[in-house]
């Protein structure tokens, strides 16, 4: 069947990213097959918003029901973020060892080294609820009616109720599971030391065999753009990253890989037309310090979409939605947001 291109420029894509991620409605466009690629056409320009403090050290985000949610493991807490007015709430103590966190099923959930999975209003960005626990818990999503959180040390993905907070049957999947996303009528689940992804039915929790990315680690996931995006670890010291597309009805990879470059932590997010890449940098061999970036790959092309984009130190964490980019940099304590140029047209 033809289907028509899809036109929505970037702000408007990021306003129904928004949407979708909120959970309220599904978001349609350039057909029905969730394996549409997004056309080849000229990405709209972006440019780099304030910085917003939300220090000391920014390690996770997530967008959704008009904030962004930001953990710092170091410091134990979580900040909420006004997508409007662009302002940082109260840091909001976690216990355990927050990690990660997710925003969706009517609540911002943080996952602790402690194994906790603990919840937080979207209005107030208090605590609500008696937290759930699920051992060794390590990558965490949110949708499909579940809370999904991936153990890398068991090798399994569990379902954790969002309202009786009860975690459900583990269910195995490939070699050390650790990111995990929700999206094309599924739950894909990252295999980080056998370079694999793993597909979860949402429905009977069952798990399909996983599919090999082409190398032998890999180290982020994100869901959208038509496809599960994929960063592959190849190399010696697993050092040589590229972007790589899954095609979610045929299960395989599709195309050719798109080189990135990326340094531990590493992040990779899906939506409002681009698939976009952290780098937080890292060491030379002369001892001299890289400077880390975000990468656009124009999903459409295939292939980077211009320089790295300069947000900040050590870039670590990028999420999508609330109508911008937004990335956390873990070594100057801020988040900064990334728009379209020209947010209404």
């Amino acid at each position: 069947a033809s289907r028509t291109p899809c036109v929505l420029n970037l702000a408007a894509r990021l306003r129904a990213s928004a949407v979708a991620a909120a959970g309220l409605v599904a978001v349609s466009c350039g057909g029905t097959g969730s394996s549409d690629v997004a056309p080849a056409k000229t990405l709209d320009p972006v440019r780099v918003g304030e910085a917003i403090s939300v220090g000391p050290t920014p390690s996770a985000i997530a967008v959704g029901g008009g904030a962004g949610r930001v953990v710092d493991g170091a410091a134990g807490t979580l900040t909420r973020v006004d997508a409007r007015t662009r302002k940082a709430g109260r840091r909001i103590a976690v216990r355990g060892g927050p990690f990660a966190v997710a925003v969706g099923e009517g609540a911002a959930w943080v996952a602790a080294g402690d194994g906790t999975i603990s919840s937080f209003d979207l209005r107030t960005g208090r605590p609500s609820g008696r937290p759930a626990r699920v051992a060794g818990a390590n990558g965490l999503a949110a949708g499909a009616g579940g809370i999904w959180v991936t153990s890398r040390i068991a090798g399994t993905v569990t379902r954790v109720d969002p309202r009786s907070r009860r975690a459900g049957r583990a269910i195995r999947v490939g070699r050390g599971p650790a990111d995990v996303a929700v999206g094309a009528g599924a739950v894909w689940v990252l295999n980080a030391d056998d370079g694999s992804v793993s597909r979860v039915d949402p429905r009977t929790s069952r798990a399909n065999p996983p599919v090999s990315t082409g190398a032998p680690m890999a180290r982020a996931l994100a869901v959208g753009e038509g496809g599960v995006w994929v960063a592959r670890a190849g190399g010696e010291f697993a050092d040589r990253l590229e972007v790589v597309r899954i095609d979610p009805e045929k299960r395989e990879v599709e195309g050719d890989p798109i080189a990135v470059r990326g340094a531990i932590p590493f992040d990779l997010a899906a939506a409002g037309g681009s698939v976009w890449a952290t780098d937080a940098g890292d060491l030379r061999r002369s001892g001299a310090a890289r400077a880390g970036g975000v990468t656009r790959i124009d999903p459409g092309r295939r292939r980077a979409a211009g320089p790295p984009l300069q947000t900040g130190k050590q870039p670590s964490a990028v999420a999508v939605g609330e109508g911008a980019v937004w990335v956390a940099n873990a070594a100057d304590g801020t988040i900064v947001p990334v728009t379209a140029e020209d947010p209404v047209r």
